[in-house]
């Protein structure tokens, strides 16, 4: 057992892995099994009496089982309070309108143009009906936005008026299909809105770190399209932004099926390759450890911003600083002790998140890495130490998040194991040079230009290798290395992930005189 002054850890052996399973279960129930919210809310307050009491009488054990039943109560109350519209003044309230409304709110998120729409979220302030009773009423919510005339410039921030039917998300036609509505509120968006005119009523608004954010990834964007090719330009900006929507569907399926999609993403990956480009510079700058770990914080909490705070990088990021911050301090703590953290804080904040797939891929594969790793290790010993730890990492985040890859995606890439191990030094060059020449392009393009030519190589060997191992020229093989399918059983999860969590354990339990994991 670990230092018990560590400071996730009290009498009770990591109270913080119950804590977060309980409340992760909490928001599972609270999801799926419809719960009356009186007898929830009498529960908790009973729990919170017979917890202090158990406590005054120094009942440990009692008083921590007390605590994980309090944890699961507040899963599933906090679930129904942030999920479900309350207010009477809800847009929802309003959907589906039979005569056209006029909405006044904030552009919440960028705008995005896509197959000559443009698409964003507002958050609704008032709405004014039509006929006798029409007057303008304040209201609240979320709308998913899809305009057809894209003229007016509007953005991040800016206060708009829309005219338009209000109407509810279309449910899937056919089962098994993408359940768009359950997508939407997950985001907690219950009604759609389909406009032409969008007339901007008030600019500027939102949050300046955001605003900023933006700005400067614009002008990352355009120094990278300035430096470098088609598809050159848009591989590096799905590495280092995670704006994969312009990249050839050729391109993009290649990445999928080698099972290499997430760098297009920008994942816990990029976070941890930028830390260690970050330590490189400041060891080579002499910059003293503490302070090298209090300059490297903002850096990533802005990436994080630059990113468009995506689940895997608020994940990396806040490992990343609770881990530094328990370095500084001299604390030993343990990598899933770290990731059991980040996961409470993260649906502490959004409990919706875990229903998104980027969180629960990016969750599993770092539990898996740090879970299972370890474990593989041993029984890879007889590979030379250059290819043992590499392949035991990439295998155990494989194992764990190949089965989600198949139930979410109906595909299996099976070569993705090698194809990481060879990939990764290929991103970490691509990420450090990409890096380079925006910095650079800060003083000259002609000098980001010259840094560009060298990342045009590595991006080109990067997608031969992609495109070759994807095999899409034979189809047989193709469907050998990754076999697509029509759908994946949700009872094989339910199987799969105990049998492979058990495995370490049966692993001791029967060769004791193994290394003990």
């Amino acid at each position: 057992m670990e230092n018990s002054d560590n400071f996730l850890t009290t009498k009770m052996n990591k109270p913080i892995y119950g804590i977060t399973l309980f409340f992760i279960l909490g928001i599972i129930i609270g999801r799926y099994l419809t719960l009356p919210f009186l007898p929830l809310y009498l529960g908790l307050i009973v729990l919170f009496v017979l917890t202090f009491v158990l406590y005054l009488k120094k009942k440990e054990k009692w008083t921590g089982y007390s605590l994980f039943l309090i944890t699961l109560l507040i899963g599933i109350v906090y679930f129904y309070y942030v999920y479900y519209p309350h207010s009477s003044d809800h847009i929802a309230g309003y959907a589906p309108s039979q005569e056209k409304v006029t909405v006044i709110g904030e552009v919440v998120s960028r705008p995005q143009l896509k197959e000559r729409r443009i698409r964003f979220i507002l958050e609704a302030q008032k709405i004014i009906t039509e006929g006798e009773e029409g007057q303008e009423k304040t209201t609240q919510g979320r709308i998913w936005v899809v305009s057809y005339f894209p003229l007016e410039n509007y953005d991040y921030g800016d206060t708009i008026r829309l005219e338009g039917r209000l109407r509810l998300p279309e449910e899937a036609r056919e089962k098994g299909a993408f359940d768009w509505p359950r997508y939407l509120s997950y985001q907690g968006i219950w009604v759609e809105l389909a406009i032409g005119m969008v007339t901007v009523v008030k600019r500027g608004g939102g949050n300046p770190l955001i605003k900023w954010a933006h700005k400067s990834r614009d002008w990352m964007v355009r120094v990278i399209e300035h430096t470098l090719p088609e598809p050159h330009s848009f591989v590096l900006k799905g590495i280092m932004l995670g704006d994969k929507e312009s990249l050839p569907p050729g391109v993009q399926e290649s990445f999928l099926r080698t099972g290499t999609g997430h760098i297009l993403v920008v994942s816990g990956l990029h976070v941890g390759l930028i830390l260690l480009l970050l330590l490189i510079l400041f060891r080579v700058l002499a910059l003293p450890s503490r302070l090298a770990f209090f300059v490297a914080m903002p850096i990533l909490g802005y990436y994080a911003l630059l990113t468009g705070l995506r689940p895997p990088v608020i994940r990396a990021t806040l490992m990343v600083i609770i881990g530094l911050t328990s370095l500084t301090i001299g604390r030993d703590t343990p990598l899933l002790a770290i990731l059991s953290l980040t996961c409470l804080i993260i649906l502490l904040l959004n409990p919706l998140a875990l229903f998104s797939a980027s969180f629960q891929l990016s969750f599993l594969a770092v539990a898996g890495i740090v879970y299972f790793t370890p474990y593989l290790e041993i029984k890879l010993k007889r590979l030379p130490s250059w290819l043992k730890r590499p392949l035991a990492i990439s295998l155990s985040a494989q194992l764990f998040i190949l089965p989600l890859l198949a139930f979410y995606f109906n595909r299996l890439p099976l070569i993705g194991v090698i194809v990481n191990l060879i990939v990764t030094p290929l991103i970490t060059i691509v990420l450090a040079l990409g890096l380079l020449s925006v910095t650079l392009g800060m003083v000259s393009l002609a000098s980001a230009q010259w840094v560009a030519y060298s990342n045009w190589l590595t991006i080109r060997g990067l997608l031969k290798i992609t495109d070759f191992l994807s095999f899409s020229e034979s189809p047989a093989l193709s469907n050998l290395v990754c076999p697509s399918f029509g759908s994946f059983p949700f009872w094989i999860l339910l199987v799969y992930y105990p049998v492979l969590i058990s495995l370490p354990y049966l692993f001791r339990k029967f060769n004791p005189e193994k290394q003990s994991l």
